[in-house]
């Protein structure tokens, strides 16, 4: 069945030139959308078609469904938890839709149903893989198409819905699925756990390694460098000042015996000079010694304001005084006495003066000494300083480590994102599938959709022309004729030619209105002529001369056919009219060998005035029998000027059938020879884009078109638009209305004896 366009009438598209490429180029208003009619219209046009596609569809879909076994569905309720280390759900109360949508997915995933198979054998279970052995990939692949998630925007809970031939299978495959993702979380996560804590044990010996190493190499620089614990620090500071202390109170001490052995001799002459000593003032001498001794050892700490000073100064001058009254009243009798150890005292003193001098020389070498220490350790802290900071920095992450590796072992396993159960799948009691009412109805909706669709892209890409409204719209032609499609082909002999033998006939009646039309285009009383040329061979322009010259005859001209279609091979129905007279051929007179009345028929004295309604002259045909070797010379010299002047003057109306415009240029020679240019298109065959090449080659100089071979009873029930759609209604004006008037058996049997046919004749 030939596929048409859509053919939409003057509001919807606009006219114009085609294209290049053939396709009618359209206005902005062919976008519009079609209008309720046209697309009953459409529908009508291929209501076979559609209706073979709905009902293959619908019985399809009935066939399944009615094969198909019970199925029920089980649906089991889960909420998404975000649990924290406690165990405690942290989901706020916005919902994370993502954490949802996420989750969601996993239920979905072909590793979850894996698991539900290894968990439930249902690779081995015979009602789940009805009988068939299954891999547990295949029998996964089964369990996701019968198994749905539903999660909803607003909302942290799924729904998990399992389709099943047993519905305690799918109850139990519902409620698995909760239970394998958990064990399948806890196994991933105990992988993972495992895994993190041998990285991080390994990462501990490393970092255990490096303290080792930063700790010996500290050790090594206070070695190498005599460091202490604590060397040049506080501690060796204070340790300074104490030395310091001590070698100034070895200075006082020296001081306070050379004091002494000066008191000593003092005392001896005073005692020499007095004469008397006592106990009470060798007291009181000790006391002046232990006061003096005292003040010497505060003055380096101490200045003479203080207040301490100030009351050992005091007591020493109370004793002064107690001393200077003792004396006076011992002088005398103590100075005798006295005289024999004053040099015993002075030898003791000056040793004493002696030992605390050679102890502050002593303290004062070790003073310098630490100090000079200190000063090399001040300068190697530096270098102890930056290596202490690489074991503090070692050792923080070795402490951070260790922390981490506990903290791992002691979460749960619940941490993190987490389904539980709120409402586990019951037994379902009442099958969900199969539903053929449901499954039939939506058939036959989407089936019908689906049809229009085809239609539209079969209409949007069919490129045939076949109404007038097209050659008026796409290159501003106007239709004289649309020649029905004749049961048999012309006959061979013009005086059973069916316009003349059956002038009763649609195609008597449309050749007529076409010899009208023709003769509307001449121009005064004159004889006229007129080129009948196609696109392509085969469309029928030869058959359409013929019809054209038997119209004009009928309506009382003297009509003549020249058949310059002088390359064409095979035998046509005007070389067979040719070979079945005796004249001589056209080409003889192209030649030069013969004169146009030797091509003529002589007049037949023998026939009869002619009948009403009978043409008072035969249109005569003159052709060639063979193909012509060159007809190009003969088509571009002045015989052809010669000829059509010549026959002028015997005919009115001249119908010169040309070669196709795109086989070959003759054509557009022998269109500037010729009054008008009529274009031959073969109705649902002739595509835009040959009739755009063709009116491009003979730039636009057609006059006007005849649609050939038209399927009068197709075009009406197809609804292409135009006259042709109301023929059907006025078949009984005309006398093949049996033909019109066929069922669709008797169209589709000859189409099959026509296709038989060719093939045979192929």
């Amino acid at each position: 069945m030939a596929s048409t366009p859509i053919i939409l009438p003057s509001p919807y598209v606009s006219g114009g030139a085609a294209d290049a490429d053939g396709a009618p180029r359209q206005s902005g208003s062919a976008g519009q959308p079609l209008s309720p009619h046209q697309i009953w219209n459409l529908v009508r046009r291929h209501a076979v078609l559609i209706a073979s596609i709905v009902a293959a569809c619908v019985i399809a879909v009935l066939i399944m469904q009615l094969r198909q076994n019970e199925l029920y569905e089980a649906t089991a309720t889960v909420q998404v938890e975000l649990n924290d280390s406690s165990g405690a759900n942290q989901a706020d109360a916005a919902r994370n839709l993502q954490r949802v949508a996420n989750e969601a997915r996993i239920y979905r995933s072909s590793a979850l149903a894996e698991e539900v198979v290894k968990d439930l054998a249902l690779d081995t279970n015979p009602v789940f893989t009805g009988g068939r052995t299954m891999t547990i990939q295949g029998a996964a692949r089964l369990l996701s198409t019968h198994t749905r998630v539903v999660s909803t925007n607003d909302s942290d809970f799924i729904d998990i819905a399992v389709r099943s031939g047993s519905p305690q299978l799918a109850q139990r495959i519902a409620n698995q699925h909760v239970d394998s993702l958990q064990e399948l979380r806890r196994e991933r996560r105990q992988n993972w756990r495992d895994k993190l804590l041998r990285e991080i044990a390994i990462e501990r010996e490393r970092l255990a390694a490096e303290l080792g190493e930063a700790e010996k190499a500290v050790a090594d620089f206070r070695r190498d460098n005599r460091m202490l614990i604590g060397a040049g620090s506080a501690e060796d500071y204070q340790q300074i000042n104490r030395l310091a202390s001590e070698a100034a109170s070895a200075a006082a001490l020296q001081s306070a015996s050379a004091v002494r052995s000066a008191g000593v001799r003092s005392a001896a002459l005073a005692r020499t000079s007095a004469g008397a000593t006592s106990p009470v003032l060798q007291q009181l001498e000790r006391e002046r010694v232990a006061l003096a001794q005292q003040r010497s050892d505060l003055s380096v700490a101490l200045g003479s304001a203080h207040p301490k000073m100030q009351r050992l100064e005091a007591q020493i001058a109370q004793v002064d005084a107690d001393m200077a009254r003792v004396r006076s009243s011992v002088v005398a009798a103590e100075t005798a006495r006295n005289a024999a150890e004053t040099a015993r005292e002075q030898r003791l003193a000056s040793g004493e003066a002696g030992a605390d001098f050679a102890r502050a020389a002593s303290l004062q070498a070790r003073v310098r000494q630490l100090t000079d220490r200190a000063f090399a350790s001040n300068r190697a802290n530096v270098d102890l300083a930056a290596l202490d900071r690489r074991v503090e920095v070692a050792r923080q992450a070795y402490i951070t480590t260790a922390q981490r590796a506990q903290t791992i072992q002691a979460e749960l396993d619940t941490t993190g994102i987490n389904s539980t159960m709120v409402s586990a799948a019951t037994v379902p009691t009442v099958p969900v599938s199969p539903t053929p009412k449901k499954a039939v109805l939506a058939a036959l909706v989407g089936s019908f959709l689906l049809a229009l669709l085809l239609v539209l892209a079969i209409e949007m890409f069919d490129n045939r022309l076949r109404t007038s409204d097209q050659l008026q719209r796409l290159y501003g032609l106007p239709t004289f004729a649309m020649l029905p499609k004749l049961k048999d082909p012309l006959p061979e002999e013009m005086e059973s030619n069916p316009v003349l033998t059956d002038p009763q006939s649609l195609y008597a009646e449309v050749a007529r209105a076409l010899a009208h039309e023709v003769a509307d285009l001449a121009h005064g009383a004159g004889p006229q002529s007129i080129l009948v040329t196609s696109p392509l061979p085969g469309d029928g322009k030869s058959s359409v001369s013929l019809t054209l010259a038997a119209a004009a005859s009928a309506l009382g001209r003297r009509a003549v056919v020249v058949d310059l279609d002088l390359r064409r091979t095979g035998t046509g129905v005007l070389r067979s009219i040719q070979s079945n007279s005796d004249a001589p051929s056209l080409l003889d007179y192209l030649t030069g060998k013969s004169e146009l009345p030797d091509l003529l028929p002589p007049p037949d004295a023998s026939r009869s005035a002619p009948a009403e309604g009978e043409a008072a002259h035969l249109p005569v045909v003159l052709s060639t029998p063979v193909r012509v070797p060159d007809p190009a010379a003969l088509i571009r010299g002045s015989q052809i000027t010669r000829l059509l002047s010549d026959l002028r003057e015997q005919f009115d109306l001249i119908v010169i059938n040309a070669p196709a415009v795109l086989a070959v240029h003759d054509a557009r020679l022998l269109s500037s020879a010729a009054d008008s240019t009529l274009m031959v298109v073969r109705w649902g065959s002739t595509t835009t884009g040959q009739m755009s090449a063709a009116m491009q080659m003979l730039q636009n100089q057609a006059t006007g078109a005849v649609i050939n071979q038209v399927d009068y009873r197709e075009h009406a029930r197809r609804r292409y638009g135009g006259a042709v759609d109301y023929y059907m209604g006025a078949a009984s004006y005309y006398s093949d209305r049996e033909e019109l008037r066929r069922g669709w058996l008797q169209v589709w049997r000859d189409r099959l004896h026509a296709l038989y046919g060719r093939a045979a004749a192929r």
